[in-house]
């Protein structure tokens, strides 16, 4: 029978995480990560290839309680196909096991497996549930799952997906829009939502009501076919006659020059900034000051950086679409429907006038009951014990 005080072997095996080649990749599973380890003895192990190695190379780093170990092969590009594509597998699988040694010696033999992201980690939470009995649960993110949608996976990759899904001991997407695709493609009834996760301690929510509300913040990749960041540049530079004081912080980690142009093709001035890459303290920092989250996605699941507004008692206007409602609603935010720009002007113009108002205690105690660490965590612990 399991000893419900003794600490889980927790091995978090994370598809995306931040590494060498991108600081910034999954860094809401990394939080998930952290969570599991307030509870449990957890290892975050990460693979990645890189064309600067010539051999597997792993970087062992310790986080507080998480130990983490991010391995890079060496990439193989150019000459035949297929030849590549094996030697790749094998350099791939050799990181696998170089990571998993480590893993043995860090903690002894995982209680439990945590995929976070199916694609491409989860083939070896398969292998370690057929060669060692080991469980493992999955956190889904990706909207690859949207079938239908630019970003969807291919149907090798789907299929590859179906068979990690359909053996998952619980499948824990971040919403229930994700569920919906989940279902259909494992066929599996066993499900959890569990979002994304926000350190409450360091956003935190001021409570001062500021004199204007026309400061905005818009954080992500900034990919436009998801993001819709023309969309919004075009709604921010039409307010700028009504609203001459408007200002929209856009940070980002991706490739917005498309962005920063269409701004400078509309007469951008002052209203917008454009930022590059933020530490999370410096991310929580610039909530703070804003009054705002603007998101204007085509589709989401639900990002992790509306979680953090919550968190900081900050309300969101936001397209209405996948994961998004079934967070924000009329307490904490305006939703709008996709693509529709005059909807989203009087969306931000009602906030300005203070035709709308918002209560930054409720908004905070909602984020401190579904996102904290504390919650999730929990939630988590909870969900290795029952399948054990």
């Amino acid at each position: 029978m399991l000893n419900k005080e003794k600490k889980l072997n927790v091995l978090t095996l994370c598809s995306w995480y931040p590494n060498d080649n991108n600081p910034t990749l999954g860094n809401f599973v990394q939080k998930h990560a952290d969570t599991i380890a307030l509870q449990n003895r957890a290892v975050a192990l990460a693979i990645f290839p890189s064309t600067d190695d010539t051999s597997v190379r792993l970087v062992h780093t310790k986080r507080n309680e998480l130990d983490e170990l991010v391995v890079y092969y060496p990439k193989q590009e150019g000459g035949f196909v297929l030849l590549s594509k094996l030697k790749n597998f094998l350099s791939h699988r050799k990181a696998f096991k170089l990571g998993y040694l480590k893993v043995l010696e860090l903690m002894g033999k995982p209680d439990v497996v945590h995929l976070n992201i199916v694609y491409p980690l989860g083939i070896w939470a398969l292998w370690l549930k057929r060669r060692y009995k080991i469980p493992y649960v999955i956190t889904e993110n990706s909207s690859g799952f949207h079938v239908g949608t630019e970003h969807a996976y291919p149907k090798r990759i789907l299929r590859l997906c179906r068979i990690i899904l359909k053996h998952a001991s619980v499948l824990m997407p971040v919403s229930k829009n994700l569920k919906t695709s989940l279902q259909k493609l494992s066929g599996s009834d066993s499900f959890e939502i569990i979002c994304n996760v926000v350190d409450e301690h360091l956003f935190e929510a001021s409570f001062e009501e500021n004199a204007s509300k026309n400061r905005f913040i818009h954080i992500s990749t900034g990919v436009d076919s998801i993001k819709n960041l023309s969309g919004m540049i075009r709604v921010i530079n039409g307010l700028r006659v009504s609203q001459p004081n408007i200002h929209l912080d856009i940070v980002s980690d991706g490739d917005i020059e498309y962005a920063k142009e269409l701004h400078k093709t509309l007469g951008g001035n002052q209203s917008i900034d454009f930022h590059s890459t933020k530490t999370t303290e410096e991310i929580a920092l610039m909530i703070s000051s804003s009054d705002a989250l603007l998101m204007f996605s085509n589709y989401e699941n639900f990002p992790c950086v509306i979680a953090e507004s919550m968190m900081s008692g900050k309300p969101v206007i936001s397209s209405n679409v996948n994961g998004i409602p079934e967070h924000v609603n009329k307490e904490n935010g305006i939703l709008v429907d996709p693509r529709d720009e005059d909807a989203l002007g009087d969306a931000i113009n009602a906030f300005i006038s203070g035709e709308i108002n918002f209560d930054s205690k409720k908004i905070r105690a909602y984020a401190m009951n579904h996102f904290s660490y504390r919650e999730v965590g929990e939630k988590f612990t909870l969900i290795y014990r029952s399948i054990l």
